[in-house]
C-alpha cells in the first residue's frame, strides 16, 4: 500500500506540538474498513504500539506516522488520496492521547474515499 497525503488543521498541529511536547515522538493508528475506524485515531508515544504485519503506513502528518490495521479480509476496503487531522469534542478513544482537555483526533478524508468494494462514501 502507498502512502497518502494527510494534512492537518491548525488546531491539530498546535494539538501535536503539545502532546510531542509532553510524550515525545507520537504515532497514529487506526483501524481498518470503512470510514468509522478511521475517522478516531489513537495517538500514541511512537513505539508504544507493536506493530504487526496487518499494520501499514498510511502516511505521514508532519513527520508523525499514520498507521492503519488491514481488515478482516486481509485488505482496505476504503482509502482516499488525502486526508485532514483535526480535533473534536470528546474524550480521546481508549488509551489514546488527547488532543486537549475534552477533545480528541479526527481524520476525514479529503473529497470522499474510493472503495475497493465499488462503493463510494461521502464526499467532504
Amino acid at each position: 500500500m502507498s502512502s497518502v497525503q494527510i494534512l492537518a488543521t491548525p488546531e491539530a498541529r498546535d494539538a501535536l506540538l503539545r502532546a510531542t511536547e509532553e510524550h515525545g515522538p507520537l504515532m497514529f493508528h487506526t483501524s481498518g474498513g470503512r470510514v468509522g475506524g478511521r475517522q478516531y485515531p489513537i495517538c500514541l508515544p511512537l513505539d508504544a504500539l507493536r506493530l504487526g504485519v496487518r499494520d501499514h503506513l498510511l502516511g505521514r502528518v508532519d513527520g508523525v506516522p499514520v498507521y492503519e490495521m488491514e481488515d478482516r479480509e486481509g485488505g482496505v476496503t476504503c482509502q482516499a488520496r488525502s486526508y485532514v487531522l483535526d480535533i473534536a469534542p470528546g474524550p480521546a478513544i481508549g488509551f489514546s492521547i488527547a488532543a486537549a482537555p475534552g477533545k480528541r483526533f479526527t481524520l476525514m478524508p479529503v473529497g470522499g474515499e474510493v472503495c475497493t468494494d465499488g462503493s463510494d462514501t461521502q464526499k467532504i
